[in-house]
C-alpha cells in the first residue's frame, strides 16, 4: 500500500515538473515577446513622427521576433495540453498580428499605415499582457511558484 502511494506521488510530482516546465519556456516567450513588441511600439511612435523605411524596417523586425516568440510560447502551452492539462491558458487565436499590417506598413510607408500598424501593435501588446497575467494567475493557483519555474 506504502509503495502504491509513493509511485502514485512520484508520477504526480513528475506530471508537476512537467507543467513547471512547459510554463516556464511559454512564460520566458511570452515576456520576451512584450519586450520586442514594446520595442516595435516605441519605434513606430518614431515612424509615426517621420521615420523612412530604416525605421519601419526596424519596427517590423521587433514586431517579426516577437511573432517567433509567440509561435514558441504557443507551442510550449500545446505541449501542457498533450500532458493533460485542459486549462486555456492563452487564447492563441488573439495570439495573431497578421501580415496585413506589416504590408501595408512597409509597402505604403506614410502615417495612415503607421497608424494603423501602432493600432494593431497595441492590441497584441494588450492580449500578450493578459496572457502573461492569466498563466501567472493559474500556475499560482496550481502551486507551482518562482522556484518551479
Amino acid at each position: 500500500m506504502a509503495r502504491t502511494e509513493m509511485q502514485k506521488r512520484a508520477r504526480a510530482d513528475a506530471e508537476k515538473r512537467k507543467v513547471a516546465e512547459a510554463s516556464n519556456q511559454a512564460l520566458k516567450e511570452l515576456r520576451a515577446a512584450k519586450r520586442d513588441l514594446d520595442s516595435a511600439f516605441r519605434w513606430g511612435i518614431l515612424d509615426v513622427v517621420g521615420g523612412m523605411y530604416v525605421v519601419s524596417g526596424i519596427k517590423i523586425a521587433k514586431i517579426e521576433a516577437a511573432k517567433e516568440h509567440l509561435r514558441q510560447a504557443m507551442r510550449s502551452l500545446q505541449q501542457l495540453r498533450r500532458e493533460g492539462d485542459t486549462t486555456d491558458y492563452a487564447n492563441q487565436r488573439y495570439m495573431h498580428m497578421g501580415p496585413l499590417g506589416t504590408v501595408l506598413d512597409f509597402g505604403l510607408d506614410g502615417i495612415g499605415p503607421d497608424i494603423y500598424a501602432q493600432a494593431r501593435i497595441a492590441g497584441l501588446r494588450s492580449r500578450v499582457k493578459e496572457a502573461i497575467r492569466r498563466l501567472e494567475t493559474i500556475l499560482k493557483a496550481a502551486g507551482i511558484d518562482e522556484n518551479q519555474r
